[in-house]
């Protein structure tokens, strides 16, 4: 089967954004679309609604060639938000004010205003993806849809104006929230120098690309106290010895790289979310895009929603916890990254061992220690894992990569898709194994803090009561 290039799917896709909004909308609901009828309540009670939109989001990010920490800020707002709306309008859920730094007096709707708390959370969602991505006539045709969406069925002008109001007022309390993040600071921060030492990354090929987001340690965390709380053990020492620890290590993807199975192949490839991949053809460079890694569990956490079947508020909670652990697990392996600046293998393989050789992966431009897929991969998975229940098993298909060409991938649980996301790394030639090895436990912490030290969904006592 031939495989379009990611960019120009994304071309298409985004180029009928506002007819796909409105077909899923109509699809999910299971009703004929764009005609007027009294049936709002039941299109914004399908969750899929929720998680499209979400997809849609992911697909302007994408386009728009966000690195992944950037992204993973864009969700993590873009959720927050929604979660807010819906936090103030469903007393299963508690307000994040207070649990999350200088995050206080979060808007409460007016008293005895009709508000329709899913519409006016998922309008939420997109001002705040609309203010953070490039995209604008893409995203204002996304939100026109669903404005259309609350007045085709039937949603009363003061429920759809009351709603409309108050996911501004959230929306825009979140935003001046974010500008306090240090996200500003780091576009001007002075330019990275790229260390001449001896064992530390440099730009590797083929585009020799500067460092991705070498200052993103700075950015202030969700749920972590500080960018060092769960700080990794400090790798090998750089050794050209071929007895030391570091060689041995650096060997061992060597002759893995030169071994792979089809299946090893296939586990990288799946994995790879290499948002900008510059492919090399005789003398002609061009560049190709895919989702992040978060995009990648973005999509899973909506495809396990709906296995699931939660419903709309649930899977507005689910997203957000999920998105806050990616943001936090980033900016700890980025911290972890730029502390240490450890070489990436292609480039100590093509120096001391064998020239000619290549990854199975484009080596992405920034340092080796840890590794982002497998920190990031295991917080999420370790958020659905005790949101469901950790007892319990989850078994899905993740269809994530259909757009990218690759054929979907079953797994019976989020950690063992997180645990063969780390893995990956490690057939793909870009990561040394104990790199994520140590991710993994850095991204196990991560994720079981944000579901113990954030209070979100209330628990229901033996009395039917909610409490904290």
């Amino acid at each position: 089967m031939m495989i379009v290039h990611r960019n120009k799917i994304l071309t298409r896709l985004i180029k009928n954004m506002k007819k796909f909004i409105c077909s899923i909308a109509a699809a999910a609901i299971v009703l004929q679309a764009c005609n007027t009828k009294n049936d709002y309540e039941a299109v914004w009670s399908n969750p899929l609604l929720y998680s499209n939109i979400t997809n849609q989001l992911t697909e302007v990010i994408t386009y728009d060639i966000f690195t992944p920490p950037v992204a993973s800020r864009i969700y993590a707002y873009a959720h927050m938000a929604a979660y807010e709306v819906m936090a103030h309008g469903n007393a299963k859920y508690s307000t994040l004010s207070g649990q999350l730094k200088d995050w206080q007096d979060v808007p409460s709707p007016p008293p005895g205003a009709p508000i329709q708390y899913q519409f006016a959370a998922t309008l939420a969602f997109m001002q705040i993806g609309e203010a953070l991505t490039f995209s604008k006539e893409t995203t204002a045709a996304i939100t026109d849809s669903l404005h259309q969406l609350a007045k085709d069925h039937g949603m009363p002008p003061d429920m759809y104006n009351n709603s409309v109001k108050y996911a501004d007022t959230v929306a825009k309390h979140v935003l001046q929230w974010s500008k306090k993040d240090n996200y500003a600071q780091t576009r001007s921060a002075a330019k990275y120098t790229v260390p001449d030492d001896e064992g530390e990354w440099v730009p590797t090929p083929p585009g020799y690309f500067q460092a991705v987001e070498p200052h993103w340690r700075a950015i202030r965390t969700i749920v972590m106290d500080s960018a060092n709380q769960f700080i990794a053990p400090p790798p090998p020492h750089f050794s050209k010895d071929s007895n030391s620890a570091f060689y041995k290590m650096v060997k061992e993807v060597y002759l893995t790289g030169k071994n792979l199975s089809p299946e090893q192949k296939a586990i990288a490839d799946f994995w790879d979310c290499n948002g900008f991949k510059m492919n090399v053809a005789g003398h002609v460079m061009f560049a190709t895009k895919a989702m992040t890694p978060g995009g990648h569990w973005m999509g899973i956490t909506g495809i396990i929603a709906k296995n699931k079947k939660v419903d709309f508020d649930e899977t507005i909670y689910h997203y957000t916890a999920v998105a806050f652990a990616i943001m936090d697990a980033f900016i700890s392996c980025w911290d972890m990254k730029f502390g240490w600046n450890v070489i990436r293998p292609e480039t100590y393989i093509n120096k001391y061992i064998d020239e000619d050789w290549k990854p199975e992966l484009q080596t992405p431009p920034f340092p080796e220690y840890t590794s982002g897929h497998a920190i990031i991969s295991t917080a999420a998975a370790t958020v659905l894992t005790s949101i469901y229940g950790n007892g319990e098993s989850l078994p899905f298909r993740d269809t994530t990569e259909r757009a990218w060409g690759w054929p979907d991938r079953d797994f019976q649980s989020p950690l063992e898709a997180a645990t063969e996301a780390g893995i990956s790394r490690f057939y793909g030639g870009i990561h040394y194994r104990n790199s994520i090895d140590v991710a993994v436990k850095q991204g196990e912490k991560i994720g079981a803090l944000v579901t113990t030290k954030l209070k979100m969904k209330k628990k229901e006592t033996q009395y039917g009561k909610l409490s904290e």
